[in-house]
């Protein structure tokens, strides 16, 4: 098995097994189970039945590209365990946005350009969605392919990460509801694209750290070291772009942000450590 294939093995299991610990209503512990039997099936069907029926070459391919389905299937999973915010550490986020939030927020609300750097800023966060397949194919494009283990180590155990904080640690995203000192940007067409998205995808719960910023960091970290500079330098500007835009849009706290970014270095150095720079 690979790496990530046993990553998904441990995640799948823990959300499951933890279900049944919970005190989850019947529908959503089933649905966890449900989740997680496909999910473990599919895995490990790829890792020791695929190899017996298909030529080498889109076996790996199909190994390369199938955790980007399967983190969906992550994120389905932890977010039936949402019941209601931590009404404490929800108002300490909140408590922390005010003075780190704050202060830059309403610094651009007050530039003659704020309606563009609000349109920069939401468009940022979209890129969180293609983000991933995005470096994948960079991999691809590169002759990097073979990295493409090393790649989904590091995204995914800095992405899963937050999601299995979320049974425990619970608060909505500051977007939805009023924040007596924020002061909004400009709205315009891509943060109603955002917030379309949110409305009929999402979970419509927060996660700590911030799931989309540990990723996206996590990805650009591991292209940096194979890409020629301006290829690494765009996927750097990309993840830093998503740092601020989701906390500028109210998509997540800023210590969402922050401790995204933190993890997913903590988890590439870590990985670098053992396994040395992907090559």
């Amino acid at each position: 098995m690979r790496a990530a294939e046993r990553i998904h093995v441990v995640v799948f299991s823990f959300l499951v097994v933890l279900a049944w610990l919970r005190l989850l209503p019947p529908r959503r512990r089933l649905k966890v189970t449900a989740i997680g039997i496909a999910a473990l099936a599919v895995t490990l069907f790829s890792a020791y039945e695929l190899p017996l029926l298909l030529a080498p070459l889109p076996v790996s391919v199909i190994r390369d590209w199938l955790p980007a389905s399967l983190v969906l299937l992550v994120y389905w999973q932890a977010g039936e365990f949402f019941a209601g915010p931590n009404q404490p550490f929800q108002d300490r986020l909140e408590r922390l946005d005010e003075h780190i939030a704050g202060p830059l927020l309403r610094w651009v609300a007050r530039r003659r350009a704020r309606t563009w750097i609000a349109a920069a800023l939401e468009l940022a966060y979209v890129l969180c969605y293609p983000m991933i397949p995005m470096s994948m194919g960079t991999l691809y494009v590169l002759r990097a392919a073979r990295n493409a283990d090393y790649f989904w180590t590091v995204v995914l155990i800095a992405t899963y990460s937050s999601y299995c904080l979320l049974p425990f640690l619970q608060s909505l995203p500051p977007r939805m509801f009023k924040e007596p000192w924020l002061t909004p940007l400009p709205h315009n067409p891509i943060r109603a694209l955002n917030l379309y998205l949110l409305r009929h995808a999402s979970i419509h719960a927060n996660t700590f750290p911030s799931a989309h910023v540990a990723a996206s960091a996590a990805a650009a970290l591991v292209i940096l070291p194979l890409a020629p500079w301006p290829i690494g330098a765009l996927f750097a500007a990309i993840a830093t772009g998503i740092a601020f835009g989701t906390f500028a849009g109210r998509y997540h706290y800023a210590a969402d942000s922050i401790t995204g970014v933190a993890v997913a270095l903590l988890v590439f150095l870590a990985k670098a450590a053992v396994s040395g720079l992907p090559r």
